[in-house]
């Protein structure tokens, strides 16, 4: 049986994930490391480039756009590992990285999913983890409210963002980056995997909150680094990744917090949504796959 089962959905991102792929390989040490790429229909030869450079990747291809929650799913089904770590293929693995969270996560069978400090290839932090958001930051966060209410807003992101905590030391954490998540299986398998009603967001804030339903915890693991090029699935999008995050934030409000709330939700955030459309359609960015 593997050590680990990295799962990692591909969308148009050959060459980001050429470069996350050579960093599994040269930093797989003495792990047994199980790697599955689901790729997404992609255009851009990726398939191609993982049949001929990598042959000890497991290639699945649906066919179609199963989007973020769905491929993952895909390959969960097909991880033979007691860990599954959800890795994006924007990311490359740090020397000792992966093995400090597979360490920590065996040492603390209290904890359901660990993460990391991410930063960007060219150095800065990323500011990663926060709290599950409650629907008043939904509220605040995404319409005019916000901007009415700024002292409160900005407050209540303080408190979510975990504002002053620099990513230098272990903690508990309530939502982590769905770039770079390792859970063990068997919760995974407890929950069900993602919920493909989310297609690209909110994804990672649905998924752990069901890890601490389920009783567990999460932690940020010091002395662990992933480097993270950052949207480079959505970049190519932008109109469409606006669309479905608006139409993702919708579903998740009605989930956790009802109907009602979601209807109130969609009609608060209709001035947000029109101008972001009008400001992307003055720069052309592209409103289809």
């Amino acid at each position: 049986m593997p050590d680990v089962s990295i799962v990692i959905v591909n969308y148009n991102t050959r060459e980001p994930l050429r470069r996350c792929l050579e960093s599994i390989r040269s930093q797989r040490g003495s792990l047994d490391i199980q790697v599955i790429v689901v790729d997404n229909a992609s255009k851009d030869e990726s398939a191609a480039m993982i049949q001929q450079d990598f042959p000890e990747v497991m290639l699945i291809e649906p066919g179609r756009n199963t989007w973020f929650s769905g491929g993952n799913n895909l390959g969960f089904a097909q991880a033979q590992a007691n860990v599954i770590y959800i890795l994006n293929a924007d990311t490359r693995l740090q020397p000792d990285g992966l093995q400090t969270m597979l360490a920590y996560l065996k040492a603390h069978p209290n904890v359901g999913a660990v993460t990391c400090r991410m930063e960007y290839p060219k150095g800065g932090l990323q500011q990663t983890c926060s709290r599950v958001p409650q629907y008043v930051d939904l509220v605040l966060g995404y319409t005019f409210l916000g901007v009415l209410l700024q002292g409160w807003r900005n407050r209540r992101r303080h408190v979510m963002w975990y504002t002053g905590w620099e990513r230098n030391s272990t903690r508990s954490i309530e939502v982590g980056p769905g770039s770079n998540l390792l859970c063990r299986r068997d919760v995974i398998q407890r929950i069900k995997g993602f919920d493909e009603r989310l297609k690209l967001y909110f994804t990672e804030d649905d998924l752990c909150k069901q890890i601490l339903d389920a009783g567990y915890e999460l932690h940020f693991v010091e002395g662990a680094l992933l480097l993270h090029e950052e949207r480079a699935s959505t970049s190519q999008v932008w109109r469409l990744a606006s669309y479905i995050y608006f139409e993702d934030l919708l579903t998740f409000t009605r989930k956790y917090y009802g109907a009602a709330q979601a209807v109130f939700l969609r009609a608060l955030i209709v001035p947000t949504r029109l101008v972001m459309n009008i400001a992307q359609r003055w720069r052309g960015e592209r409103a289809s796959l």
